[in-house]
């Protein structure tokens, strides 16, 4: 658990003679609600053995502290709010603390799945390379103003050009944005949280919503779940009991926000030129309706990383 640690206090206790030397500082990288400091253990380990190390995150705005112990590098402080920190790590030996190392880079811990962000609710990240480096945060639109109950991708089984994409969502919700096109005029109309680049999601990224914010208990399908674009990215289909329930009250069953356990379209057409992709939020499972059927749909947008 990370703690509250008063300014001073490591280097008040450091005695070169006998204490380790300082740890060399790496990479400070942002986590949900937290940051993970990267390091390298000093050669000269002083008069015992390192013990322990701490990492210590120093809240950019006002300084003040936050620490976490650990036997290794990387060492992750949680508990953190999204603004801006940077961190240094001592090693510990039985004589006590090194003097701190130089400061790492500054890094913003990431929301947490479901808090208010970006003008809606944060469901995740993806990597539009299939890396697992994050380049887009995901934002899901509020019910009240980014959701339908009822709306046809297409009103005719017809092929449409520029929606094949599985993780670009934005083109493929673009090349829709006309009365032919119900679903994804509805998404691109939406103007909710001060935004107003709101669209339709592609198959991944929809699948990225459903394994953040699964709503129920129900047991998941095991026949897909696979995602390449996801962060870190998914190689293996779902378990029974992964995902899980979301543990984001509002979006849990009946909460203010949660995603109705039903059919869901993404902006995704199938092989099939007369048919899209959809993901139920009741059980994780994926289908390709004809085009003309009327599912639910939610609005989401992207922030860049």
């Amino acid at each position: 658990m990370s703690m509250r640690y008063p300014a001073g206090f490591i280097s008040a206790f450091y005695n070169p003679l006998q204490n380790p030397d300082a740890p060399t500082i790496g990479t400070a990288t942002a986590t949900f609600g937290g940051i993970t400091v990267a390091f390298t253990a000093p050669s000269n380990v002083g008069g015992s053995a390192i013990t322990s190390y701490i990492a210590t995150a120093k809240r950019t705005s006002d300084g003040v502290l936050f620490t976490a112990s650990g036997a290794s590098s990387p060492i992750s402080v949680t508990g953190l709010t999204a603004v801006a920190f940077t961190a240094t790590v001592v090693a510990v030996n039985s004589y006590g603390p090194s003097a701190s190392s130089a400061a790492s880079n500054s890094a913003t811990p990431l929301p947490t799945i479901g808090d208010a962000f970006g003008g809606g609710f944060f469901a995740g990240q993806i990597s539009t390379a299939g890396n697992s480096i994050a380049d887009y945060n995901l934002v899901v639109g509020p019910v009240a103003s980014a959701q339908n109950s009822s709306k046809q991708w297409k009103t005719s089984a017809s092929g449409t050009t520029g929606t094949s994409s599985v993780i670009d969502g934005p083109a493929n919700s673009a090349a829709m944005n006309d009365a032919s096109h119900p679903a994804a005029q509805f998404c691109e109309a939406v103007n909710t949280g001060g935004y107003t680049d709101w669209y339709m999601p592609a198959q991944n990224e929809l699948e990225v919503c459903y394994y953040n914010l699964k709503p129920t208990t129900q047991v998941n399908t095991t026949g897909t779940g696979t995602n390449a674009n996801a962060v870190p990215a998914r190689a293996s289909n779902y378990t029974t009991g992964t995902p899980a329930q979301t543990s984001a009250t509002d979006f849990q069953g009946t909460g203010a926000e949660d995603f109705a356990t039903v059919n869901y379209w993404s902006s995704t057409q199938s092989a099939d030129t007369t048919r899209a992709w959809n993901r139920s939020f009741y059980n994780g499972g994926q289908n390709n309706p004809y085009k003309y059927f009327s599912l639910n749909v939610r609005a989401i947008r992207r922030v860049a990383v």
